[in-house]
């Protein structure tokens, strides 16, 4: 508490919004209650990995999103669709309003994406005009950094090295993305995490990247673990902010204003000002 009263006052500031991934096969087989039914779901799922085998596809390796997911996917677009056209009858908070306008495109702005197959997926169903729209001149970005924490496998990419994901067949994201290449750039992804990968140099990466691009608002897709530790991380230790304690939900979107500046030794420090942390869908849910 001391340190962070000695802080110097930031430098600069960067508004970043954050929005989860819809529900994913893996949640759908291993998250989901009746806990007594996961045998059976699990089954079904290995069933699938079967048959998908021979397509280089997978349900459980960089689990792509459930049907129950993309339905959640496209609520947000139509959410995001009808604040844009009747903020008023939204009773929408000036922030909010703020914030939809730059996933739309309509303020200083950039899309960044998990290189996971979840998070792309939800990225094109929600943001779908203004990535389409955009095209090879703002391409939404896959980023390594964005890769989701845990040693599930649902949480190792199957993209190679600078290249996008194969979407599923499974869950047909594959035809729902016919430009996805086009309209992507994934020049920032550095391949798969390593095994023994610090999830807290790869959050610090990231707010750096962050805060070097000329964009005013940087809009990232991604995970829970991943966004529940970014807040953990940056607002202040007195904080007892609800998003250090609970996950963003699925298609939940967040937005706050990252501070960065420098300490006395020279050393970059970033900040989340907690009274900047709106909620603009869906909010946080479960642990």
């Amino acid at each position: 508490h001391l340190l962070e009263h000695l802080m110097p006052e930031p430098m600069a500031s960067k508004r970043v919004i954050l929005i989860r991934h819809g529900e994913s096969l893996w949640n759908a087989v291993f998250n989901k209650s009746p806990m007594l039914l996961m045998p059976l779901r699990l089954a079904r799922a290995l069933a699938y990995e079967f048959l998908v085998l021979f397509e280089l596809d997978s349900v459980l390796f960089d689990s792509p999103l459930s049907a129950l997911g993309r339905s959640q996917a496209r609520e947000l677009a139509e959410y995001l669709a009808r604040a844009r056209d009747s903020p008023l009858t939204l009773k929408l908070a000036q922030d909010a309003q703020r914030d939809i306008s730059a996933m739309a495109g309509a303020t200083s702005s950039v899309v960044v994406s998990s290189m996971l197959r979840r998070a792309v997926s939800t990225a094109w169903i929600a943001l779908e005009d203004r990535v389409r729209q955009r095209g090879p001149q703002e391409p939404m970005y896959l980023h390594s950094a964005m890769q989701e924490m845990s040693r599930n496998v649902d949480t190792l990419s199957i993209a190679a090295l600078r290249a996008a994901p194969a979407l599923s067949v499974v869950n047909g994201d594959n035809m729902t993305v016919p430009n996805l290449a086009r309209c992507t750039s994934a020049q920032f992804n550095a391949g798969n995490k390593p095994v023994r990968a610090v999830a807290l140099t790869r959050i610090a990466e990231l707010a750096e990247w962050c805060h070097a691009r000329p964009e005013e608002t940087i809009v990232l897709v991604g995970h829970s673990l991943l966004f529940r530790t970014l807040f953990q991380l940056y607002l202040p230790k007195k904080s007892e902010h609800v998003s250090k304690a609970k996950k963003v939900v699925n298609c939940g979107v967040v937005g706050f204003t990252l501070q960065q500046g420098k300490l006395p030794s020279g050393k970059t420090y970033y900040r989340i000002d907690p009274a900047s942390i709106t909620v603009v869908y869906g909010g946080f849910g479960g642990k």
